[in-house]
């Protein structure tokens, strides 16, 4: 596939953090983006400018930049590639959303947290050829147009149309970002997902930072203990993924990432939806199939889905973010 900036137009779902953050990568790189953003107020929001600034530039913002968005999804119509980049709990209604308004060479491209994702993808929108990974590659929303950036990262992708994912690979390339495609993107997203189980709910719980997380050795002990249940399950779904490693690469996460607020914490806070389902859900079922205890994930997932519950959030209630 082709991907000359003259043709190239990529089309983004969803106007949180990462899909603005996105936006601005392709923009920068001379390639246009479009966002589709349900929420009227933000759409107009971000149509009016997106402002990207670094967590530690002082607070001085960035030029603003001018972004096509709509709460339309037919904007997305004349895009070669569409990103995903809602909460997991809302990719189903996305995936309905847009499905009238893809063109017939489109290339789906999902780096969403959690698991299942994928799965929702393939069954809705089974004619279009999907590329899918993780990425390290992360950031907040200060209002509904500005974008705080976190550290560099990269991303991981792979999938089972070879054309598609060279695609995906050369405009993201194309747009300055460090891409590495895999065999076996399945085993990034689970990794990817005991990352997140081994962070998020302790930060949205504690309310403290990824660096607090890293300082307390009471929870290290618990992220520890997270790491090795969720790995174990993950080993008997098929998945080499090596404990120690793992959890030094948890720790590590952490320290780079040191005044970042998880984006759990900030949806607990903020009255939203959690992605909890999408990460610590699949890992426990798989614990379940396979019977092993993962006791110290289940406390974690009970926990956060009752401050879910107290804030009157119920899965459903709150499709996009």
């Amino acid at each position: 596939m082709e991907n000359s900036k003259d043709s190239l137009s990529v089309g983004i779902v969803g106007g949180g953090a990462m899909g603005c953050l996105f936006a601005w990568f392709f923009h920068r790189a001379g390639i246009d983006a479009v966002i589709y953003e349900k929420s009227p107020a933000a759409a107009e929001a971000l149509a009016n400018g997106l402002i990207v600034r670094q967590a530690a530039d002082g607070g001085q913002p960035e030029e603003r930049t001018p972004v096509r968005a709509s709460s339309g999804p037919s904007i997305l119509s004349e895009c070669r590639a569409i990103l995903i980049f809602v909460k997991s709990y809302a990719t189903e209604d996305a995936a309905r959303d847009i499905a009238p308004h893809l063109s017939k060479d489109a290339v789906l491209v999902t780096l969403q947290n959690g698991l299942g994702n994928v799965e929702i993808l393939e069954g809705l929108l089974p004619k279009t050829p999907l590329v899918y990974g993780t990425t390290t590659i992360g950031g907040y929303m200060e209002g509904l147009s500005t974008v705080v950036r976190g550290g560099p990262g990269g991303i991981v992708i792979g999938g089972a149309d070879a054309a598609a994912l060279s695609f995906a690979a050369g405009l993201f390339k194309e747009a300055g970002l460090d891409t590495t495609i895999t065999d076996d993107p399945r085993k990034a997203l689970w990794k990817k997902a005991i990352i997140n189980a081994a962070i998020n709910p302790l930060g949205a719980l504690t309310g403290l930072t990824n660096g607090g997380v890293a300082e307390s050795g009471q929870l290290r002990c618990i992220q520890k203990a997270v790491v090795r249940e969720c790995s174990a399950a993950a080993r008997a779904e098929g998945m080499a993924l090596e404990e120690g490693a793992l959890g030094e690469e948890v720790l590590e996460i952490c320290r780079k990432t040191a005044p970042n607020r998880c984006s759990m914490l900030q949806d607990l806070e903020a009255g939203r939806q959690t992605e909890i389902e999408s990460i610590c859900g699949p890992l426990l079922l798989a614990g379940e199939r396979h019977g092993i205890e993962m006791p110290c994930t289940m406390v974690l997932h009970g926990l956060v889905t009752a401050r879910q519950k107290k804030t009157g959030v119920a899965p459903g209630d709150i499709k996009w973010d």
